[in-house]
């Protein structure tokens, strides 16, 4: 996935990505939210639990920055080869929302992260250096990306497998109309 290469791009991508994974994420069954089956044994909720954890962490590293304090990236008490340790207290962080209440938990974190991008300029997202704890790795919009815009189109995928693999879940095929041409309402695309 290309970096966008400005601000309007980042924020087009994040609207993008997002609304794909909800519109995914609401289409399931209530009744199988909570049930392990997709890929790698978690829920949807888990899935979208995963999406606010990193979300929240990234917006931390830099409000801990902005206050002159340490950043323990990824998160205090985790290292980088934590990351199933540091996904599992995200789950664990969340067991008791139901997925409606996490998608509203969400849709409020992602507002965040959108005001997050327009507050910084150009150079700020797009220059290497310019926050710290971003080192001098990336620019903080690839942070951005990494930690947002790539994942949630994972985690569509994810669920567009676990949908295609459960009979119970297909979508409706297409249908021909009258004047013969197969078309389809917005609400059965398929992934």
């Amino acid at each position: 996935m290309p970096l966008p290469t400005n601000k309007n791009e980042l924020l087009d991508s994040l609207q993008a990505a997002y609304s794909k994974l909800v519109e995914e994420a609401a289409g399931g069954p209530l009744e199988l939210e909570r049930n392990p089956e997709l890929e790698g044994g978690i829920s949807p909720c888990d899935l979208i639990a995963y999406q606010i954890g990193w979300g929240h962490l990234l917006l931390s590293w830099d409000d801990l920055e902005t206050r002159g304090e340490a950043v323990e990236m990824p998160a205090p008490g985790f290292r980088w080869n934590q990351l199933g340790l540091l996904a599992s207290s995200f789950y664990r962080e969340q067991q008791e929302q139901s997925l409606q209440q996490l998608l509203a938990q969400f849709e409020a974190l992602v507002g965040k992260i959108r005001l997050f991008i327009e507050s910084n300029s150009e150079d700020t997202l797009f220059g290497i250096g310019k926050c710290h704890w971003a080192e001098e790795k990336w620019p903080l919009a690839k942070w951005i990306q990494v930690n947002t815009i790539a994942p949630y189109g994972s985690a569509r995928a994810r669920l567009c497998k676990w949908k295609q693999s459960n009979p119970s879940l297909h979508r409706p095929p297409r249908t021909a109309t009258q004047n013969g041409k197969n078309e389809i309402d917005a609400t059965t695309m398929e992934c």
